[in-house]
């Protein structure tokens, strides 16, 4: 079952493919859930103006409604699916079960060429959700006798909504689609509100997390196992964090059981920090020394480590006899101070000014298992801090194997440039054709306000990291990050290769194979997004074993529509060699064009090998 809108619409530009999606209703945030439906579906997930749409793509089609009586019962001339007779009140109505059924792999139609929307879901809120959260791969997907606690949070949708009316509730529903029999049930007509979200037709659970005040700002999941001596059997507990911007900046921790979920809960923490946060990520470590620590990156250029698990008690001044238990604070990164000689072209925060303090973060998370922490920073500058020594060459420490010098400035051992952000930085007063612009300290005050389009992007950006298949071994992860800041995308598909290739290299240099993209130690500059002029408000990856030279496609979420990229995998015609010839032609072109990057280089190859195939199919 397809709806009326899943239809993308597809460009191809040479070996890159856009498929557009346009929606009815307002978006502002995207999750790819971390595992997938029972079907083979991937599961999206976006926050719109009235709630939570959850989208199943590709996968196993449902199989076609049997109409003989022995399975079916029909009610009004329309098919019903199978039903359960129990109900709780003698005489009540029969309580709908859906059996959804789907087609096996060898059923599959080879001519889809790209995945098709299979379901859709709308968990109903009555107000628009800004922010959501899901649990961490690592949760969803860890084996063995120690985990098996994990096993019921493996088998659902686990999400938190952050709203707009500043609730935030933590929803759980299956992993399998409903089928198509089961949205379309007699009640529903009747009554359009009966498919809200938390009276379980959907068989979801909703949590209210009460306490704040004001919207979440973000939020953050994680799980951990908790054992009871009441019972020799463990069960799994999700913690749940999230940052409001009332008064300095205030963070709230909730412990929401799996066992029996409570209606409305209140907050076991509420931390308040020096500055309103930025992001904050749950380490996805499950070891028992990491997964209780929580990375809070604030706006004013510090990156700060708090364990909820290591009580600190404190008293409360207001209230006699009252006392506070909060987690500790482990570990303060800085950013690098920003120069006062830099362009006033400059992106930065709103409040910021040239000059003075630090460079401002738009995001950080964890990598490399929890063992590092990447950040960027608003003028496109990122880097890598290896607090456990994760990275190739990492000395050890005070702490024990450690990568990371603390102080009033953080080193990083891994650091670059988004390609874009840095030309903007470098390049001046953006050149109007037909104006003179006047080279005055007051025209470029007036520009920067005005006229620099990376400005009007100031602040908006993120990070996305995603674990693949390590090349090496089943049991090792490599990960796939994404930078997006403003309207610059770039790629690194395998962060420990680029690593590897690039430790100990200035930054402002580039580095690397510039022929050799497909082994992820160059960055991948990701161009031809078109959003058809809407802002772009969040992006997150897709795994995919049909990418080409990319390990994962790329979402970008706009206003009304969201897009996917991806670079399908050509089997007939391999990548031109970088002969003589090819070089020759990137170096005429590169005095037309001006200087090309190391990603200007791979694009004009890609065009030779799309003239080439053309070539090949009118002989």
């Amino acid at each position: 079952m397809a709806n009326s809108y899943s239809k993308p619409r597809v460009t191809k530009n040479g070996r890159k493919v856009q498929l557009s999606y346009e929606l009815p209703h307002r978006i502002h945030t995207v999750k790819v859930y971390p595992i997938k439906s029972p079907n083979d579906s991937i599961i999206i997930l976006y926050g719109h103006e009235n709630g939570v749409r959850i989208v199943w793509r590709g996968g196993r089609p449902f199989k076609e409604p049997s109409e003989t009586p022995t399975t079916a019962e029909k009610t009004n001339g329309r098919t019903n699916a199978v039903i359960s007779l129990d109900s709780d009140d003698e005489g009540g109505p029969p309580k709908f079960e859906d059996k959804p059924e789907f087609e096996d792999e060898e059923d599959l139609d080879p001519s889809i060429q790209y995945p098709e929307i299979l379901q859709t879901l709308d968990i109903h809120f009555g107000t628009p959700v800004l922010q959501l959260a899901t649990l961490p791969s690592s949760v969803l997907k860890a084996e063995g006798a120690s985990w098996q606690a994990f096993q019921p949070l493996q088998q659902k949708i686990i999400f938190a909504a952050g709203c707009a009316d500043s609730s935030l509730k933590l929803v759980t529903l299956p992993t399998t689609p409903p089928s198509p029999i089961s949205k379309d049930r007699s009640e529903f007509r009747i009554s359009f509100t009966e498919a809200y979200a938390g009276k379980g037709n959907w068989g979801e659970t909703v949590t209210s997390l009460t306490g704040s005040r004001q919207a979440s700002a973000g939020i953050s999941l994680t799980a951990r196992v908790e054992n009871t001596s009441s019972s020799s059997r463990s069960t799994p507990q999700i913690i749940v964090a999230s940052h409001t911007p009332e008064v300095s900046g205030v963070l709230y921790m909730y412990k929401v059981s799996t066992k029996s979920p409570e209606a409305h809960l209140q907050p076991f923490q509420k931390i308040y920090l020096s500055s309103p946060a930025k992001s904050i990520a749950f380490n996805p470590s499950l070891d028992g020394q990491r997964s209780s620590h929580l990375l809070v990156a604030d706006k004013k250029g510090a990156c700060r480590i708090y364990d909820y698990a290591k009580l600190s008690t404190t008293s409360d001044e207001g209230t006699e006899g009252n006392v506070i238990q909060e987690g500790t604070w482990l570990l303060s990164l800085y950013t690098r101070f920003e120069s006062p000689k830099s362009n006033q072209l400059t992106p930065r925060l709103i409040g910021s000014h040239t000059g003075f303090g630090r460079k401002p973060i738009v995001d950080a998370k964890w990598v490399a298992a929890g063992r590092a922490v990447i950040v960027l920073l608003v003028d496109g500058e990122w880097g890598v801090w290896d607090i456990e020594g994760a990275g190739p060459g990492a000395s050890k420490g005070l702490l024990g194997p450690q990568g990371v010098k603390t102080g009033a400035i953080s080193e990083y051992s891994l650091t670059g440039f988004i390609d874009a952000a840095r030309k903007t930085q470098q390049s001046g007063p953006p050149q109007i054709p037909g104006k003179f612009i006047p080279s005055t300290p007051s025209a470029s005050r007036s520009l920067a306000l005005f006229g620099s389009k990376a400005n009007v992007e100031t602040g908006h950006g993120e990070i996305s990291v995603m674990d693949i298949s390590s090349s090496v071994s089943k049991n090792i992860l490599d990960e796939s990050i994404v930078f997006w800041l403003g309207q610059t995308y770039t790629q690194i598909p395998n962060l420990s290769k680029y690593w590897r290739a690039n430790a100990g290299k200035n930054a402002d240099k580039p580095s690397g194979n510039a022929l050799n993209n497909a082994s992820g130690s160059v960055a991948v500059r990701l161009n031809h997004v078109n959003l058809q002029g809407e802002r772009c408000s969040g992006i997150d990856q897709i795994p995919t074993t049909n990418s080409g030279d990319l390990p994962t496609e790329l979402i970008v979420l706009g206003e009304h529509r969201y897009i996917i990229l991806s670079t399908p995998s050509i089997s007939k015609q391999p990548k031109p060699r970088a002969t003589s010839n090819n070089l020759a032609l990137v170096a005429r072109n590169s005095t037309t064009y001006g200087d090309l990057t190391v990603m200007d280089i791979d694009q004009e190859l890609d065009k030779m090998e799309y003239r080439s195939s053309k070539r090949n199919k009118l002989f």
